[in-house]
């Protein structure tokens, strides 16, 4: 144990490899305790007249200052002369410390609250549902979890969670639930990391203000990643025959035999599908599309928002191919059409919706089942990969973010590229391959024009 005077330069300058004590030669007893960390802590330490060591907190630097630590050493040597046993009174008042502050730790339901409102609101899953009933992240939560609503996060182990996963049941009775156990399980996780400040969330201020000790739920086992239902991969696209059934459904106006309730000169649904197949883009970019992102004169589509799993949000600015740019011409609403009117509206002019209807309508009707909306997009990534399309064009036009570790290119080099940039001479090659898809569509349709046996 070292001695000196302390001044706030000294106590500010101090870097030690292990945890090192010093001992102020100004106020007696005074001691300051200097971590590896960084951590500087204040405390007294002196013999009663019982001859026996007694210690206490004092507080932690530089919340606590040199001129405060001083005065409250000289207080506590003070009673300690006149008889005082300074240890079991700051024992006293820690205990009452930490129960103080247990009554302001959260409880789960509080703790996702806040998690949603500091850092949720950046991702989809996150944000209210159309039945007002909160997000499809808490949702997912509650169904798993929901009893543990009422207790403090601190108090939560890692065994009780284990034990709710194993034993949830769903009310629809099936023998087991590994899905949603898994995405529940997914959900809570990064709130727990961001309410300890850990992994993603270590940065100051990226984190919850008050670091809570809860547990890391990737302790725990996901019970999705051994169940042979679940293969965490879907595998599905439609192929030349299902297409060739389907595509002559998706016009405008909707084809009567699918048998909707709204009137075909209304429902664009059936083309809007179209619209992904050409552009292997996502449902809610299609829903949320509006005519200012359509750069008709570049025939592009901006979108200003793609999805980002994370890191900050991103924007993409797509080529169309010429059989996309035509069925944008003639949409009912593209001659009346409004800068921040939406491309794809329902009869009232919102947000086109009843998905699952026209889906049904369409498999009924083609012949076709098993798909989704999404397989559209996995379809048309398929078909550009089997016509040749490298796998880094695919990657653009599906907005994922392609990392850099297996290819030969620097980290840096995307800042140096500009998307917006194009030359009338050379052709993009994600128009390339959207025009190659869109090629491929005719010829499905058009089997007279084009022969089975006919290479692409």
């Amino acid at each position: 144990m070292s001695r000196m005077i302390l001044t706030d330069v000294q106590i500010r300058a101090l870097r030690v490899t292990h945890r090192t004590e010093i001992m102020d030669e100004k106020e007696v007893g005074l001691m300051l305790r200097v971590y590896p960390s960084g951590r500087r802590t204040f405390a007294f330490r002196i013999r009663g007249k019982d001859s026996k060591l007694q210690n206490a907190k004092i507080g932690e630097y530089p919340d606590v200052k040199l001129s405060t630590a001083r005065l409250q050493a000289f207080e506590l040597r003070q009673r300690v002369r006149a008889g005082e046993d300074v240890t079991a009174t700051a024992e006293k008042a820690a205990k009452a410390l930490k129960e103080a502050a247990a009554t302001e730790i959260p409880n789960l339901g509080e703790i996702i609250e806040e998690y949603a409102m500091a850092v949720g609101h950046r991702f989809r899953i996150w944000g209210k549902t159309k039945r007002g009933s909160g997000s499809e992240a808490e949702m997912r939560i509650k169904a798993v979890f929901g009893h543990r609503w009422p207790t403090r996060v601190t108090e939560l182990s890692l065994r009780d969670l284990s034990d709710d996963m194993i034993g949830y049941r769903p009310l629809s009775g099936k023998v087991s639930a590994n899905g949603q156990v898994s995405r529940a399980r997914a959900y809570l996780s990064p709130v727990f990391d961001w309410s300890a400040n850990r992994k993603r969330f270590r940065k100051i201020g990226f984190g919850r203000r008050v670091p809570l000790p809860v547990i890391d739920l990737t302790e725990t086992h996901d019970p999705a990643s051994d169940d042979p239902a679940i293969t965490g991969r879907r595998d599905r696209a439609l192929d030349q025959h299902e297409l060739k059934a389907l595509l002559p459904l998706l016009v405008w106006p909707a084809p009567d035999c699918l048998g909707m309730q709204v009137s075909p000169e209304v429902d664009i649904r059936p083309i809007a599908l179209r619209f992904l197949l050409l552009t292997a883009a996502r449902l809610d970019e299609l829903v949320r599309m509006r005519w200012q992102d359509f750069r008709e004169a570049e025939a592009n589509w901006h979108k200003p928002h793609v999805k980002s799993v994370r890191g900050d949000k991103r924007q993409q600015t797509l080529p169309l191919s010429d059989a996309a740019v035509s069925l944008l011409r003639s949409l009912p609403n593209y001659t009346d059409r409004r800068p921040d009117g939406l491309v794809f509206p329902n009869k009232q002019g919102r947000a086109l919706g009843n998905w699952d209807r026209i889906t049904s309508a369409l498999q009924r009707r083609s012949g076709t089942s098993g798909w989704h909306r999404h397989d559209l997009r996995r379809t048309a990534a398929t078909i550009m990969e089997k016509v040749k399309t490298s796998e880094r064009v695919i990657d653009k036009i599906l907005a994922h973010k392609a990392g850099t570790k297996d290819e030969t290119v620097s980290r840096a080099l995307g800042n140096y590229i500009a998307s917006e940039l194009e030359l009338d001479f050379v052709k993009d090659p994600q128009r390339d391959a959207l025009d190659k898809l869109a090629e491929v569509y005719a010829r499905i349709e058009n089997a007279q024009r084009h022969p089975p046996n006919q290479d692409v």
